[in-house]
């Protein structure tokens, strides 16, 4: 199974333990901006005791589909404007007192706040169309047929990742305008082992190279250089990564802007411990710091 069909599988998995109304609704209503998320559209029942034959979901703009799981008994059909598919209509027959879920893997927005998916229900005889969006100040279950509704949170700080004694803790990057070529990461390490340890390098898809800089300063001019070398970490040592330190990550050639609220997968090399798999969570333009570190850590 490949990481996309595991999602599905793990999300069909939680929705058969959470409970559902009677509504069109979203088996997990809310997820972090910026992330893979597996929407599963949940219907309850027909039309007035009429079967349905069709689901026809709008999809919000910013929300781009990376898949569409084939669906036993049903066919697919989409629409589009220019590249974007704008509306998925799922074909085929639930009786009026079954229910079943209708999936899709999406790529959010990193835009927070609720995304409404404006659905219509077709059935033998009729039709519900869940399109009402409530108005500023009203509920959601205040609107007679409310659209199935998606809370877009702000993304969370990654949990630390270790590799043998290094752990390396709130990879962070301000964000970068667009046709800009190089971007800075930064990062806090430490090595709980007690052996010292060097951190050589490493790579991301988003750029043609990642390179380690250091920071200098003579007769009062700031200067910025490659270390081919590495930076070293003694044993028990941490090292912050930072605007104001003396080392940070280099990304030169992106391939495409940084964009906030998004997590960039990296690899960073050590000399002992290996490559280490990191994600590097995307601050503001102009930002100095990551907007939410891991509590118990120490920034020098």
């Amino acid at each position: 199974m490949n990481k996309a069909g595991a999602m599905f599988a793990a999300a069909l998995l939680a929705m058969a333990v959470n409970p559902v109304s009677a509504h069109i609704v979203l088996s997990q209503p809310s997820f972090e901006a910026g992330q893979n998320y597996a929407a599963f559209f949940k219907v309850e029942h027909g039309c007035d005791g009429s079967p349905t034959v069709a689901l026809r979901v709008q999809i919000p703009d910013g929300v781009s589909i990376l898949q569409m799981p084939e669906k036993t008994g049903w066919k697919v059909e989409t629409q589009r404007s220019k590249e974007a598919l704008t509306e998925i209509t799922w074909h085929g027959r639930l009786e009026a007192k079954a229910s079943d879920q209708f999936g899709l893997l999406l790529k959010l927005p990193a835009k927070t706040g609720p995304l409404y998916f404006p659905t219509v229900q077709e059935c033998e005889k009729g039709e519900t169309r869940w399109t009402d969006i409530p108005a500023a100040g009203q509920a959601w279950r205040d609107v007679p047929h409310p659209a199935p509704v998606l809370q877009v949170t702000a993304a969370g700080a990654p949990a630390p990742v270790m590799a043998g004694n290094m752990m390396v803790n709130a990879v962070w990057s301000p964000a970068t305008p667009g046709g800009a070529t190089t971007a800075a990461i930064y990062a806090t390490i430490m090595n709980h082992g007690n052996q010292p340890d060097t951190l050589l390098g490493g790579s991301t898809a988003v750029a043609g190279k990642l390179e380690i800089h250091q920071m200098s300063r003579a007769n009062g001019v700031m200067s910025m250089r490659p270390i081919a070398t590495g930076i070293p970490l003694a044993a028990g040592s941490t090292i912050t990564l930072g605007p104001q330190a003396d080392y940070h990550v280099m990304l030169s050639g992106l391939k495409e802007p940084l964009t906030k609220g998004t997590r960039i997968p990296a690899t960073l090399t050590f000399a002992k411990a290996g490559p280490v798999q990191v994600e590097i969570t995307v601050e503001g333009i102009g930002a100095r710091g990551p907007s939410a570190a891991m509590p118990g850590m120490d920034h020098h």
